[in-house]
């Protein structure tokens, strides 16, 4: 009876085990991770992205001021070669050349304008599609850490269960049975106990010798395994 108590335990402790190792793997294997990071990567990338596209608007803003001033220049120094202030021909062909130079000026300054109005409609469209692709990925994120969180609360009320179920199992078992259990199976990593089946030990699948196999029948016996050291038990299927 305090073997078949034991083996019953040992079960327990085994679900217990194997509960926890799940539990202590149920984030990285939930994905969570791997989902934080692409939130994180794409939002470095927006971000870096909006930062270039506001100094790219601050530069055209700039070229545009610079356009206007060529402009406004132009028009000044034409409205003084012909209202009649500048009569020397020397100085007129300066403002000419001036003229000129101005408009040269404007020229490249609006093609600097056109390319970088190109790029930054380039950039918006990206933008958006970051920005999609975001949302996406924090969508996602959520829904996997919403399920780690309900699978490991499930998982968690169940290890308590089985704790509870192995204090009341535990407190059934006689003192010098419990000592035994629990040296084997801290040396056995948990499994103190092998079952017999077919005159194998179900630990180590060695043979039971015929000097072994009597005692098996006496339900309280501790008998080991002559291989693995193991408490032997024999139950029926």
């Amino acid at each position: 009876m305090q073997l078949k108590l034991l083996w019953e335990l040992q079960e327990v402790d085994l679900a217990i085990k194997n509960l926890e190792k799940r539990i202590e793997l149920a984030p990285a294997e939930s994905g969570v991770d791997e989902a934080e990071g692409l939130v994180q990567e794409l939002k470095k990338e927006y971000e870096e992205r909006v930062s270039q596209n506001k100094e790219d608007r601050k530069v055209l803003k700039t070229l545009e001021m610079k356009t206007q001033k060529l402009v406004d220049d132009r028009k000044q120094l034409n409205e003084n070669m012909y209202n009649g202030t500048v009569t020397n021909v020397k100085e007129l062909e300066q403002m000419h050349r001036r003229m000129d130079h101005l408009l040269v000026e404007k020229e490249k300054t609006e093609d600097e304008i056109l390319v970088i109005m190109e790029s930054l409609e380039e950039q918006d469209d990206h933008l958006a599609g970051l920005n999609e692709e975001l949302g996406r990925a924090e969508k996602d994120l959520k829904e996997k850490e919403e399920r780690l969180r309900i699978n490991l609360a499930e998982m968690n009320n169940e290890l308590e269960s089985l704790k509870a179920e192995k204090e009341i199992r535990a407190e059934k078992v006689e003192k010098k049975y419990m000592d035994k259990y629990l040296m084997l199976a801290e040396k056995n990593q948990g499994q103190a106990l092998a079952r017999v089946n077919e005159d194998l030990c179900g630990g180590c699948r060695v043979f039971i010798s015929s000097g072994l196999r009597g005692h098996l029948y006496n339900p309280d016996a501790m008998v080991y395994c002559e291989n693995c050291g193991r408490l032997l038990i024999k139950l029926d299927d």
